[in-house]
């Protein structure tokens, strides 16, 4: 193989080696963006039921539904 091909092999190589650690990297943010999403989640439910005992209590003829998509 004539050298210009062997620097280009190895440097696709090396890039293929960045992109894999790059993708790597990637997936460990999305997986933490998706635990944190996950808590956050739970959390506005808990507060949202929280509001809504609040509501019923201060108001307590005041039924609060909720949207039809929930």
């Amino acid at each position: 193989m004539p050298q210009d091909h062997e620097e280009r092999i190895e440097q696709l190589e090396i890039d293929l080696a960045h992109a894999g650690r790059t993708i790597e990297e990637l997936n460990g943010v999305v997986v933490e963006q998706g635990k944190q999403i996950d808590r956050l989640t739970r959390l506005l439910d808990k507060m949202t039921d929280q509001v809504e005992e609040l509501a019923e209590q201060v108001l307590p003829s005041h039924h609060v539904e909720k949207p039809p998509h929930y």
